[in-house]
This record gives C-alpha cells, structure tokens and sequence, in this order.
C-alpha cells in the first residue's frame, strides 16, 4: 500500500495500479486499495474503471467521503449527472464543511436542469460561506437560465463584492452587459479578467464578440488569435476567426480556418456552407460544388444549395448541371428566394449558439455561452501519463510445448498461425475450427480465429469468439484488450470497460487508447 501510494503521489499511475492490484490478491475485502487505484485509473481517464474501482470501496465502506467525490467525478466525465448528483449528496452528509463537494452538486443539477434544486443547494453555500463568490455566481447563472437578468446582475454583483478579482464573476457581469449592448463596460469586465487571468481562452473570445459588436475589427482578430495559441483546436475561435477573415477579405485565410475545422469535424455543416462560399468566391468553383453537394446530400431540401452549385456549374461549363439543378428549383421551389449575392455575403455579423442548426445562420458568429465548460473543483489533481499507442489489434498467440502436444497433429496449430500471418484467413479459420473441435476449452484459439474474423472485417464474429476465450479465462487480457478494440472498429462507444480491464490486469497501453479515444469524443 506505502509504494503504491508513493507511486501515485510521484504521477506513476501505471506502477501504482500494479502494486494496488497486489493488495487486493492479498486482501480484497479492503476499501483502500480499490479507493486508490479507481484514483490512478481517474487521472489516466479511464473514467469506467475509476467509477468501477470507486464503487467497490463503496461497497467495503460506505462511510468515506472521498469515495463518492471520486466517483462523483468519473460520472461526470461519463456524462452521468443524476448519478454524480446522488454521490454528491451522500458526500455532503459525511463532509459537509466541504466547499467543492457543495459546488460541484449545484453545477451537476445545472447540467440535469433542476434548476430550483440547484439554487436551493446553491442558497446552502451561500449561507454557510458569504465571502465565496462561485456561490453567488452560480445563482447568477441560474436567474439567467430563468430569464431574470435583474436579479442575475444583483448576484453576480454580490459574488465581485465577495471578491472583486473572481474571474468567472467578471466575465458573467460582462455577459449580463452584453444582453444588455452595453459594449464598452463589457470590454472593460473582460480586459480586467484577462489581467488577472492571461491564459483564459473563453475571456479572450468572449471579448473578441463584444470588440465585433463595436467595430474594432482588428481587436477581434488579435483575440480570436491569442486564444487560438492557447488553444489550437478551438472551434469557435477558428470559426468566428474565419468569418471575421472572410468579412474583410481575407478569404484564403478565412478558408484555412474552416479546413482546420473540417479536418477535425468534417460533417459540421455550417462550416461546409461557409467553406463553399469562400470557395466560390476566389474561383474554386469545382470545390464548392464538392461542398455544396455535401450540403444537399445531407439536407435535400437545402434549395439555397442547389442554387449555388447550379451557379458554380455554369462558371465551369456544366451547362445540363446546371440547368437540372434550375429545373429542381423551379418545380419544387417556386416561391423560395435564389441565393446569396457575393455583396451579400460580406454584409454585418450577428450571433448564434454553436447548438444551432439553421443555415440560414451560416455567416453568424458562434457564442459562448452553451459551449463554455462547467468548472467542476477538487481536491485531486494529476498528471495524465500520455504515451502514444496506436488503435490496434494485439498480434495473435503461440502455444507452449504442453498445449500443442494436446492437438492432433500438433502442426494444425503452426499451420494455422502461418495463415495468420500471411493474410490467408480463410484458410487459418478452417485450421482453428479443426483446433476448438478438438479442444473446445483452449481460449487461445478462439482469440487467435477472433483476430483472423476482425481482419476480415466480420467484427461481429470476432467479439462472439473474444467472449468465449474470456467465458474459458476471466483474466485474459489480451481478449478484454482486443475486444475493446474491436469495439471501437465497430463504432461503438462501450469499449472502455473491457480496455479498463485489460489495463487493470497488465496491458497499459491500454489507458493511452482510452485517452485517445476520450479526446475525439470531446
């Protein structure tokens, strides 16, 4: 338990699971164990194992509130609000002079949209903590989600006169103001919350939309390009940034921006529309006829898109495309407008949430605030270990000399993995048939023709044998570990309890996929 806890206070989370696992062989009816490594298995967001590992302790001992906030954590990040509401309400009980657990319980009921519970739990911190803002900035969000920006203000106000360097508090106000286009004071709440916090990408976009509102172009642009080198990946910034671009000009770099969406994203439809634009603009009418065809695939009744790829067809010569693209929208749009002048494209800038999906909003820039993270607090924090690990199949296994001496002939075996490996899979599946025939028990081959199934792309086939060899041996690892992989080929998204096992029983690589995996969802 000493070297484990050691090794998770030094961040090596993989060592520190090894020796945990050790602990719990010897002795499995204690909480600690399962406590700390659910904690390793959390900082190497394997967030299933986590809550797994935490329900455990749980299950040993009820009465530690640690438990819970972890747990209540790792259900979180799963997108479990109700549950992690439950655990932070148990947590209370056992810790109630606990700030973090309190907030973190508000912010859960936010998410689920008990707003009334929320503001009641909200009230408790409050009263039991006057001088903590987030308590207060918390009801703001709440009266705002109620519509009642008076009484929004009036909290927000008492959160900054709790603290007036809150940076969460200053960028609310700052919202509030811009409900209310008061533009300037917004700027000023913004600039100071960038003073005190530089590194804030939501401040720095957040002001780049009130500077747009009050023609300082170039403000925007340097905004929208600090939070891009804090953040590189940053939809709204690249978005907002590419419109801004396409508005005075720069329509190649304005193109840039969307690419870099779409090669992250590439079915965000707004982003298509406005990279088809852009494209027609500058010539590449052949590109947005590529893009506007994907608009009309995915929305058939787009007609504004029909009228600009049948425009785009005739300036490359496709005169039948073009006149079967008209002919479409006379008969069935008669009364419906023909798309966008080029002057019209470069006309003022509004706003929308980045949840919206209307194309009719194609050139309006993308808000904040139903994109901006909730900030959840804890006392645990680590460093996430990051080695790369590629997607893939673990290779297929060998026998040991007792095992093939069990097979009649025990050549079956080698010819089978000599299929295998050079691609003849059909082939391989016969011999392993003849293999399971003989030993039905031996959960080798039934991994061994799961890896052959998967290259042929019969996944289904392949989980089938995966489960058998682990029904045969619970602790296989390889097959927890190829199967959640398969998953993945699959397209499903609950790969993560059988790569959690496998990195529970010794494959680490295992939590390098989960993170991976974790990144693209998000």
């Amino acid at each position: 338990m000493s070297v484990g806890k050691n090794a998770l206070y030094f961040d090596d989370y993989v060592l520190s699971i090894q020796y945990f696992n050790r602990v719990i062989l010897a002795k499995p009816y204690l909480y600690e164990p399962y406590f700390y490594r659910g904690l390793a298995k959390f900082y190497l967001e394997d967030y299933v194992g986590a809550e797994a590992d935490q329900t455990r302790a749980i299950e040993r001992n009820p009465y530690y509130p640690n438990t819970y906030e972890v747990r209540g954590l790792a259900r979180i990040n799963q997108g479990k609000y109700a549950l992690a509401s439950e655990d932070y309400h148990k947590a209370t009980e056992y810790q109630p002079e606990s700030k973090a657990l309190w907030h973190n319980w508000v912010l859960c009921n936010i998410e689920l949209d008990s707003l009334t519970r929320a503001d009641s739990i909200a009230t408790v911190i409050t009263h039991k903590w006057p001088k903590h803002a987030d308590g207060y900035t918390m009801k703001a969000q709440i009266r705002m989600a109620w519509k009642d920006t008076i009484a929004a203000e009036t909290f927000v106000d008492s959160a900054l006169l709790a603290d007036r360097y809150n940076v969460p508090s200053l960028r609310f106000k700052a919202s509030v103001l811009a409900t209310r286009e008061e533009w300037k004071s917004a700027d000023s709440l913004l600039t100071e919350a960038i003073r005190l916090h530089p590194k804030d990408v939501s401040a720095y976009i957040s002001r780049a939309l009130v500077r747009v509102h009050l023609s300082n172009l170039r403000g925007a642009m340097a905004d929208y390009d600090q939070a891009l080198d804090l953040d590189p990946t940053n939809f709204i910034g690249h978005y907002n940034r590419g419109l801004l671009r396409a508005n005075v000009g720069e329509d190649n770099l304005a193109i840039e921006d969307f690419n870099f969406i779409l090669n992250i994203d590439p079915n965000d439809v707004m982003v298509i529309y406005n990279r088809a634009e852009l494209l027609f603009q500058t010539g590449d009418y052949k590109g947005a006829i590529r893009d506007y065809t994907t608009l009309i695939h995915t929305y058939p009744n787009f007609w504004q898109g029909y009228a600009r790829r049948a425009e785009a067809r005739r300036r490359i010569g496709d005169q039948r495309g073009a006149n079967a693209d008209e002919q479409h929208l006379l008969k069935e749009q008669v009364a419906h407008r023909f798309g966008y002048s080029t002057a019209a494209s470069r006309t003022g800038i509004s706003t929308r949430k980045k949840s919206e999906i209307n194309l009719d909003d194609y050139q309006k820039l993308v808000v904040e605030d139903d994109t901006e993270e909730k900030h959840y607090e804890s006392e645990y924090r680590g460093k996430i270990q990051n080695k790369e690990s590629n997607v893939e199949l673990l290779a297929p296994l060998s026998l040991t000399a007792y095992q093939a001496e069990a097979i009649n002939p025990p050549a079956i075996w080698e010819s089978a993995l000599e299929h295998l490996l050079v691609g003849e899979y059909e082939a391989s599946i016969g011999d392993f048939n003849e293999v399971i025939a003989q030993r039905p028990s031996l959960a080798e081959a039934y991994y061994n023709r799961a890896f052959a199934y998967a290259r042929q792309q019969k996944y289904q086939l392949a989980l089938d044998d995966l489960t058998k060899a682990i029904d045969i041996r619970s602790n296989f690892a390889q097959a927890y570990f190829n199967r959640g992989i398969i998953k993945i080929f699959m397209g499903s998204t609950d790969f993560r309890e059988d790569l959690s096992t496998a990195g529970e029983l010794g494959i680490y690589q295992a939590y390098s996929i989960i993170k991976k995996q974790n990144s693209k969802s998000n």
